[in-house]
């Protein structure tokens, strides 16, 4: 049975690293995608809402409404058809990310029962993700790392202080409770790391053979 795995977590926590093991480990037995963007017009949703600088001018309601609509679109036109012809995607964040860091880093919470609404709306005929991986992080540690991250391209979401680090922390513990949530100790090295995802990854039955 095709599965739905997203890959979340904190700025800095090497996610990135994690998710070019894996496509160099699986190749394309399985489709990797991203959050906002994965279709040709999802990513251009994502350069006017992550990498235009007028998104900074924008609201936050209007903001969250196009990670939304890049989401729909992915949704729509690459992950179910992708898990309806019976292979699995690994997405780099999903809808935990909008819930850790919009309305919770950014403490919008106002906007959680549209959150839910939304969420009924786009799996309804579709599959919600089976399981979502959290690369965890301490909020300090998290922040350093970033800042400190000369690959990686800053835009207007990166400049924050550590409070928000710390709130972004906790809502994906809270995004937890109610969801197929495992937290990885991101911490480690990035083997050590690579190891326990694989690990994680055979529960769910996907391996090299399947």
């Amino acid at each position: 049975m095709s599965k739905y795995i997203v890959f979340d977590g904190m700025d800095g926590s090497g996610k990135g690293t994690q998710m070019k093991l894996l496509e160099k480990k699986f190749g394309n037995s399985i489709i990797f995608t991203r959050e906002p963007g994965g279709t040709p017009f999802a990513e251009e949703i994502r350069r006017v809402v992550r990498d235009n600088v007028l998104a900074s001018e924008s609201t936050t309601l209007n903001n969250f409404l196009l990670f939304l609509a890049s989401r729909e679109e992915l949704q729509h036109n690459l992950v179910a058809p992708t898990l309806k012809s019976g292979k699995h995607v690994f997405s780099d964040r999903g809808d935990s990310s909008t819930y850790a860091f919009q309305l919770c880093g950014e403490e919008h919470e106002e906007l959680t029962h549209l959150f839910n609404l939304s969420r009924e709306h786009i799996f309804l005929n579709r599959q919600s993700p089976d399981l979502y991986i959290v690369f965890d992080l301490p909020a300090e540690m998290s922040r350093r790392r970033a800042l400190q991250d000369v690959a990686r391209k800053t835009n207007h979401f990166d400049v924050r202080d550590l409070g928000f680090y710390e709130r972004v922390r906790k809502g994906f513990r809270k995004f937890a409770v109610h969801m197929p949530v495992k937290f990885v100790d991101a911490t480690r090295t990035p083997e050590e790391i690579h190891q326990e995802v694989l690990e994680l990854l055979a529960e769910e039955g996907i391996g090299l053979s399947g």
